[in-house]
């Protein structure tokens, strides 16, 4: 049996991914909770605030399929989660707290 990645909806607080997330982009990745930059992908804590890193958004998932299957196989207790639904959530807070 041939195991493929695929896509899964959950409901998850905003709030607690971006305390736990590295979002990786096509050189290197930054820290969410403290925007600390050039982090590589192996990284499970951020040096600068020490965060354990518990989910891993890719700015272009297509282009980094080979690494996303290394890691789920490396460090399976990482969720992979689509960037594109985490800005677009974080942009929505951004504004809602803006127009109170």
């Amino acid at each position: 049996m041939a195991e493929k990645l695929m896509r899964v909806y959950k409901k998850m607080d905003v709030h607690e991914v971006k305390s736990h997330l590295l979002i990786y982009g096509d050189l290197g990745g930054s820290c969410a909770n403290c925007q600390k930059m050039d982090i590589k992908l192996d990284v499970t804590h951020c040096t600068e605030c020490k965060t354990e890193f518990k989910f891993i958004a890719f700015r272009n998932p297509r282009a980094h399929i080979p690494k996303i299957q290394k890691l789920h196989a490396e460090r399976p207790q990482v969720a992979v989660i689509d960037y594109e639904d985490y800005n677009h959530h974080v942009g929505e807070q951004k504004a809602r707290e803006f127009l109170k």
